[in-house]
């Protein structure tokens, strides 16, 4: 091992146990660094993200500036086709409150982007989404090492989408992610008025989380065997949802145009749900079948596939009976809200979540919410033998480096067919082309060696077994 090798293990080492020694430092040690990762990577450029994000500045520039989402419709993107008109000219954005109140102080802080400037919402989603790192291995040390909580962190943040699509743009995956992290570690600490406010939050975003609420409150009310944790959880969320219903009512129940297309007075749900609302009532055989392609697309698709797009999930996948077995409560409650909230989304929408992005994000939510129990798939099957380690780190570096691609040198044109690897090709063929060959290759060349290095050891012994929290 070289000197530079030699110092650089040092900086780290001490980096860790710097981190590792009280909760405060270990979320500092995730944010920071992850924030600058995502700062140096974001999108700014309104011609090379999607319709979604993109139309959330508008409505959160008028509202810094003027008090009110509303703003006259010459002032909107002439690119951008997520509004509302509400008459006299003036439209309003269709994306939720939550992410317009969210981003409307970062317009009043930075007086001198305008409406169609999404510098402020960039930079609110890396530091948003960095936060939410930070709060996940905090969590996750109620779990396991503070060890394995600063790796979580430092994984979740890099080798999935959380990186190249929450910590790059104001998609509402990021504030979804922080929310539901504070949420779960509500939840583990048994303040349900706590996380009752975490949801109200997370609903204001996406309404369809509620559904997490309802498992998690129904299932620490069962624990305890009382009804005020239910209640407790279903009132905070349910003012959430009041919230985002009077709001929608106001700015979406009147005659408007919404992308170009006439939607019927007190369309509200249409608005709420973006038109696909009329899915979940459909329980026609074709749309079953459409249901399980989205399934599997949403798994496997080679665009959209969360196994394409974080691999190492697959050595975590033979531990889950062991972690399901030993979890404390909470986490087999979010893990399952999390695949009932996914299962819906499905349902009611396309999987591949439109285009303008990196891989997978509808399972964003879901990931993070089943974060905790994959945690303990970790520290119950895949920690336990170096061959186990050495292949999941591997999985993991070739992971990082496809998520680097993504967030550095995927600018477009996009790819419309979700089974292909059409974005993957464009990012081959296009100016950026020897910089991902160049990730990629580190990628695989790092897993190279982490493999070498787990197939020596294979004579080691186990390592000791983790203590898992409070049940």
């Amino acid at each position: 091992m070289t000197a530079t090798m030699l110092r650089a293990r040092g900086v780290l080492l001490r980096y860790a146990g710097w981190a590792e020694s009280s909760r405060w430092r270990l979320w500092v040690a995730i944010f920071v660094p992850v924030v600058g990762l995502y700062l140096l990577t974001l999108r700014t450029d309104i011609w090379d993200l999607s319709p979604d994000p993109t139309g959330v500045t508008p409505s959160a520039w008028a509202l810094a500036h003027h008090g009110t989402p509303v703003l006259p419709r010459h002032l909107w993107p002439i690119i951008n086709p997520w509004w509302v008109d509400v008459g006299g000219g003036n439209v309003v954005s269709n994306r939720t409150p939550g992410l317009i109140y969210l981003a409307a102080p970062f317009y009043w802080v930075m007086r001198f982007a305008g409406p169609e400037d999404v510098v402020p919402a960039s930079i609110e989603a890396a530091l948003l989404t960095g936060a939410a790192m930070g709060t996940l291995a905090v969590l996750v040390r109620r779990l396991a090492t503070p060890r394995t909580a600063l790796v979580t962190g430092l994984i979740a943040a890099t080798a999935t989408t959380t990186w190249a699509v929450s910590g790059t743009a104001l998609w509402p995956h990021g504030p979804d992610q922080l929310f539901l992290c504070l949420a779960m570690l509500s939840l583990a600490a048994q303040a349900s008025g706590r996380a009752g406010l975490a949801f109200a939050a997370a609903v204001l975003v996406r309404p369809s989380l509620a559904i997490v609420a309802a498992v998690t409150g129904g299932v620490q009310s069962w624990r305890a065997r009382s009804l005020r944790p239910a209640v407790v959880i279903g009132a905070v969320t349910g003012l959430g949802l009041a919230l985002f219903m009077l709001y929608s009512a106001h700015h979406w129940s009147v005659q408007v145009t919404s992308g170009g297309e006439a939607i019927t007075r007190g369309a509200v749900n249409g608005t709420s749900t973006h038109g696909y609302e009329h899915q979940l009532s459909n329980n026609s055989l074709a749309t079953w079948g459409g249901f399980l392609v989205k399934v599997l697309g949403a798994l496997v698709s080679g665009e959209r596939g969360v196994l394409v797009g974080a691999p190492f999930l697959l050595l975590l996948a033979p531990g889950l009976r062991a972690a399901w077995r030993d979890a404390p409560a909470w986490v087999r409650s979010s893990a399952v809200g999390g695949l009932l909230y996914l299962l819906v989304q499905l349902k009611a929408e396309v999987f591949t979540g439109g285009i303008c992005f990196w891989s997978y994000r509808y399972t964003l939510e879901t990931f993070t919410l089943c974060a905790p129990l994959l945690v303990l798939a970790w520290t119950e099957w895949t920690s336990r033998t170096p061959r186990r380690r050495a292949a999941f780190f591997a999985l993991v570096s070739i992971a990082v480096s496809m998520q680097a691609v993504g967030a550095m040198c995927f600018r477009g044109p996009y790819d419309t067919s979700p089974w292909l690897f059409g974005n993957l090709v464009t990012v081959l063929q296009g100016p950026l082309a020897v910089s991902a060959i160049a990730l990629l290759f580190s990628g695989v060349g790092v897993a190279a060696l982490i493999l070498r290095q787990g197939w020596r050891r294979t004579g080691a012994s186990s390592p000791p077994r983790e203590v898992v929290g409070s049940r």
